[in-house]
């Protein structure tokens, strides 16, 4: 009896964590921006809790639920908490006059396009769970499935509807694939984890591998057509969670081969003169000044602060490093993210990789800006598997997947946000479908 006892105890346990779901994360709907030690509405978005509380441009935003906010970072902390059907209660300035409203938390609304079933989900990894999105043809049981690994930037997978990668999403969905996306760290729906600018880079690592796992185990998705799609960082961690995993083949496309380190002078070089007008000679003085903070930083392991503290290197640390006094982001992301990333043998992931892989390469995409990362990526994975990499370079492109011809077109479809407007090229779309047909085609 005690026996039994202890297993359907166990079995209790097990089906209370399994069961678990993710609520819907609340609708806040304000833009906020720092303003000194004070968070300033800059606009409430329509059908939002802001609206519904009377919220206006300019009110001070004091306490959320008896927790004071004075940063951008911690606004978002307290938002990405609050669910649906909760009490919130919002204390703010308006007119220098202190007032409080409470209002039950308006969930976020779900998408729901014509082309597609959209299936809402969760990940765990350890305490952190992470929403799932997963985009299914529809009245498809089952079909090849693409694992969706996205760039390096903290942004929630909820945003991919109004740019490229949505584009992208839908044009695979449309030609019969189910695809998989999943929230970095602390974005959208998730819970219980640290915000994604907190994190390393081997979080990032260990939750797209935990993904991959549940990618790969879905009823909805044939197990024998495991695709994986980087852009840009997700180019670089493709290939390192697929170790000992099924994987059909790999599409990468925007990404980066060498030591980051090495990358980074070669991209200064070829955008110093195109983003800051430098002279050529000015951008090889820039060059020499910041290989030397470059070394210490991911050689030597020294943090941003403790490289600000030389008077030689300060302005840069400041301006390149993007430090902050008292931060801990570096490029949108945790410093030890980079310093991990420089880290990693990608030439030893790339010939590790025993399946075919699809590497893709735009003429005018300045922000990845050589020719020799794809270059090399093939030349690795086909050194010890021969045959199983092809590349492909497309006219046109650019990183963000618009149509332009060079690189000062793409700098300025980028500043004016050209994605956002329909700019998108099929090209490279076009391109990974064939290489899928032809893929499934040789089973």
């Amino acid at each position: 009896m005690k026996t039994l006892l202890l297993v359907l105890l166990s079995w209790v346990l097990w089906h209370s964590v399994t069961a678990q779901t993710l609520g819907r994360r609340a609708f806040v709907g304000l833009i906020v921006s720092e303003t000194g030690s004070q968070l300033s509405v800059d606009s409430v978005l329509p059908h939002s809790m802001g609206e519904k509380a009377g919220l206006h441009k300019k009110d001070l935003i004091q306490t959320i639920n008896n927790v004071s906010i004075h940063s951008v970072k911690k606004y978002q902390e307290i938002c990405n908490e609050i669910r649906e059907q909760e009490e919130v209660v919002i204390q703010f300035v308006r007119n220098k006059s202190t007032r409080e409203v409470r209002i039950m938390a308006i969930p976020y609304p779900r998408y729901s396009p014509d082309w597609a079933e959209v299936i809402y989900g969760e990940v765990a990894v350890n305490e952190c769970m992470s929403r799932t999105i997963i985009y299914k043809p529809k009245g498809v049981a089952k079909a090849s499935g693409i694992f969706f690994i996205p760039g390096y930037n903290c942004s929630s997978i909820e945003g991919f509807s109004s740019n490229f990668n949505g584009k992208m999403i839908e044009g695979w969905v449309k030609n019969g694939y189910v695809v998989y996306t999943v929230e970095k760290s602390g974005m959208g729906d998730s819970r219980n984890c640290k915000a994604c600018i907190d994190v390393d880079l081997q979080t990032d690592i260990q939750l797209f591998e935990k993904a991959y796992h549940h990618f790969a185990q879905l009823n909805c998705i044939d197990s024998n057509q495991l695709y994986i799609w980087g852009h840009s960082m997700g180019g670089i961690i493709a290939p390192l969670i697929v170790s000992g995993k099924p994987v059909s083949g790999i599409m990468v496309f925007g990404t980066v081969f060498r030591p980051w380190s090495e990358f980074l002078l070669e991209m200064h070089r070829v955008q110093k003169p195109l983003l800051e007008s430098l002279s050529f000679e000015q951008t090889e003085d820039f060059i020499r000044l910041i290989q030397k903070i470059y070394f210490e930083f991911f050689v030597l392991k020294k943090s941003p602060a403790q490289l600000f503290q030389n008077p030689e290197y300060r302005a840069l640390v400041e301006t390149e490093l993007e430090y902050k006094n008292g931060k801990e982001e570096m490029w949108g992301r945790h410093w030890r993210f980079w310093q991990q990333l420089d880290s990693i043998n990608l030439a030893k992931a790339w010939q590790n990789v025993n399946c075919h892989v699809l590497v893709l390469h735009g003429n005018a995409d300045f922000i990845q800006c050589s020719s020799v990362e794809p270059y090399l990526i093939c030349e690795a994975v086909n050194s010890k598997h021969p045959g199983n990499a092809s590349l492909v370079t497309i006219q046109g492109l650019d990183h963000l997947i618009m149509n332009s011809k060079s690189y000062p077109e793409a700098v300025k479809n980028m500043n004016e946000k050209a994605y956002l407007k329909g700019n998108f090229n099929r090209d490279l779309l076009n391109e990974t479908v064939k290489w899928l047909q032809t893929r499934i085609g040789k089973r």
